[in-house]
């Protein structure tokens, strides 16, 4: 079952559910059935090949490559913060995570989408992998690309995505382990 707006308020006043920071109650980020969340400060945006590379900076063993060795090995990082933000160009990909932290219970499974206003521009966010596990606890990373024709401008707290979070039948017998469950930032 999709929680609705008060539905989401009454999981964090429970603590089945914490974004962090917590919108206030009445804020604009509670939707209908989802919250809206933010872009954070730091951005991994794509090397362009060295010509000095062979096949031209080809990622090979895609099937294999960790997170962070992408990151670290085809990527560089980025503070919006501080630079005044990132024109993201046609054509292009950033990694990135949400400015707010997002924990959910063993009784909560979340989906990220992208905003539609995004998308009008042609820029896609969280490539295709929306889901969220249960006892997920992280800043959710993201995939941004643009598809558009025209160069746009991100900047640190935009509103990039919105979470849907449905409630389980029972608990997970198997909370979410994976790389990403680490509050801190990733890199």
């Amino acid at each position: 079952m999709l929680l609705s707006d008060g539905e989401l308020q009454l999981a964090m006043a429970r603590g089945e559910l914490a974004i962090i920071p917590q919108p206030p109650d009445h804020s604009e980020q509670y939707q209908a059935a989802s919250i809206d969340l933010r872009l954070g400060p730091t951005i991994w945006v794509q090397k362009d090949p060295d010509e000095s590379e062979s096949s031209a900076g080809l990622i090979e063993g895609i099937d294999r490559i960790s997170f962070n060795r992408y990151i670290d090995t085809y990527t560089e990082e980025t503070n919006i913060a501080n630079t005044g933000g990132f024109v993201l160009r046609p054509g292009h990909l950033v990694i990135a995570q949400t400015l707010e932290r997002v924990k959910l219970s063993a009784w909560l499974s979340g989906r990220v989408e992208g905003r539609s206003r995004l998308a009008r521009m042609g820029v896609g966010v969280h490539l295709t992998a929306p889901k969220i596990d249960p006892g997920f606890d992280s800043n959710i990373t993201l995939e941004i690309f643009h598809v558009g024709r025209r160069p746009v401008h991100l900047q640190d707290g935009i509103t990039i995505c919105t979470l849907l979070v449905e409630r389980l039948g029972l608990p997970t017998g198997r909370a979410y382990q994976g790389m990403f469950q680490h509050p801190e930032v990733q890199s």
